[in-house]
């Protein structure tokens, strides 16, 4: 039997898929990210199960789709008092302990009582989720053992990015407030140019409109409103800068991955929990099925068995949904038989996969989404009830609605089918609001 390899887990918070200099993005440099693309595999179609955080997580931990465990939104997600057996029994660090492996959750937890580290299977938790996991996390990994070892480390940013409107109206939340003055006091050549899709859709739906949000920290609606050009790119050199941060951070666990000689027999998986909308269509924040906010970076690492350098620009992904398959395959354990996702190993490794699927989903507690291979279809149970069809293709920056458009009707109608089938074999019970939508 082939030893069962080290597996760590790394995950930020917020991140979207282009906030990596290996993704092509010149206003910040992320070697320790970069580092695990250049020496493993990048996907650039991984999509969030839910763009909140918790459901998200809550996906991620299970391996099933978010709403189907009442998982809709933050506040519900947070609330749910008891897991289905098979879900709680099966979750990530459970089924990595039953696995014959040691386990470690560092950082940020934000899920209900059944997935809290201490009552999901993990040995050792470090609740920092800032300078202090990288310690906390080479202290577990570096211990001598006779099992592999499972570690979680789960930060916190580039998540600030939330108080960046509080640091401009002169309010410290996490020490932003001198990152802000920072930012403020550049010249403008040297803040990140504004997102190529900066501007509100003039056809963008009621309902995305309506779900905008009033939190404290973050009034994505006044800000929509209010922030001008400046204000913008201000709130984006504070993001890229976060996300330096984390990228430091990250790149302690690495350096002492290596130093500790755990390299060669160790898988590192990268992702995010969402991602934010990043001055896209004048938006912050997430909880919206455009593209910055439900697209998050995925890299895989194994070295010696993933080829390196590689980007994955075909096959999509669902995070949520296809993490906890392919952990299951590394330790060399089935699959639970309840999880609908499937392992990303023989894709990393750069071998024939027939039949990968077709779409990826996305959902909340106020839309259906469906990436297909070209184009995205929401359908909203808020506002008007109006749906959204993108040739993402074509128009990336998710500019034109073509919903009302005759000739991509066919194209909107088999979407529609696809929402369908995904109800049906995810048994979301809660569809026919939406289906309510395509058959008005």
């Amino acid at each position: 039997m082939t030893k069962q390899p080290n597996i760590l887990f790394i995950m930020t918070d917020q991140q979207h898929f282009d906030m990596m200099s290996c993704a092509g993005n010149k206003w910040l440099c992320t070697p320790a990210m970069d580092s695990l693309a250049r020496d493993g595999v990048r996907f650039e179609r991984a999509y969030s199960v839910n763009p909140y955080c918790v459901p998200s997580r809550t996906a991620m931990a299970t391996g099933v789709m978010s709403c189907r465990l009442g998982a809709d939104n933050n506040k519900s997600g947070m609330a749910i008092d008891a897991l289905p057996s098979e879900v709680n029994d099966n979750s990530m660090g459970k089924v990595m302990k039953r696995a014959g492996y040691d386990t470690f959750y560092g950082g940020k937890v934000h899920m209900c009582e059944s997935l809290a580290p201490e009552n999901a299977g993990y040995d050792v938790i470090c609740k920092d989720g800032r300078e202090k996991l990288a310690e906390s996390c080479l202290r577990f990994i570096q211990q001598k053992r006779d099992k592999p070892f499972f570690a979680v480390a789960s930060y916190v940013n580039p998540h600030d990015v939330c108080y960046v409107n509080s640091a401009k109206h002169g309010d410290d939340v996490q020490g932003l407030l001198k990152l802000y003055e920072e930012a403020s006091s550049l010249p403008l050549e040297k803040l990140p140019p504004l997102p190529d899709n900066y501007e509100i859709p003039e056809d963008e739906p009621e309902a995305i409109k309506d779900a905008l949000s009033f939190q404290k920290y973050t009034p994505t609606k006044a800000m929509r409103e209010e922030y001008d050009d400046r204000d913008w790119r201000i709130y984006r050199w504070i993001y890229h800068r976060l996300t330096e941060q984390v990228d430091r951070e990250i790149g302690r666990i690495l350096d002492g991955l290596k130093e500790a000689a755990l390299e060669e027999n160790t898988i590192i998986i990268f992702t995010s929990d969402h991602g934010d909308m990043d001055a896209s269509h004048h938006l912050t924040s997430k909880c919206i099925p455009y593209e910055e906010s439900v697209g998050v970076p995925l890299l895989l690492k194994h070295k010696g068995h993933i080829p390196s350098g590689r980007t994955d620009s075909t096959h999509l992904i669902s995070t949520g949904l296809d993490i906890l398959p392919t952990l299951c395959d590394y330790a060399g354990i089935e699959k639970p038989e309840h999880l609908l996702g499937e392992s990303l190993r023989p894709l990393a490794e750069s071998k024939c996969v027939e039949n990968w699927r077709s779409y990826v989903a996305s959902e909340s507690d106020w839309f259906r989404m469906i990436r297909s291979e070209k184009y995205k279809y929401c359908a909203f149970a808020i506002a008007d009830k109006r749906e959204l069809l993108i040739d993402l293709e074509n128009d990336p920056g998710e500019m034109r609605n073509l919903v009302d458009d005759p000739h991509a009707k066919l194209v909107l109608d088999e979407h529609r089918a696809f929402l369908t089938e995904w109800s049906t074999v995810s048994e979301d019970e809660g569809i026919s609001e939406y289906n309510s939508v395509a058959n008005k």
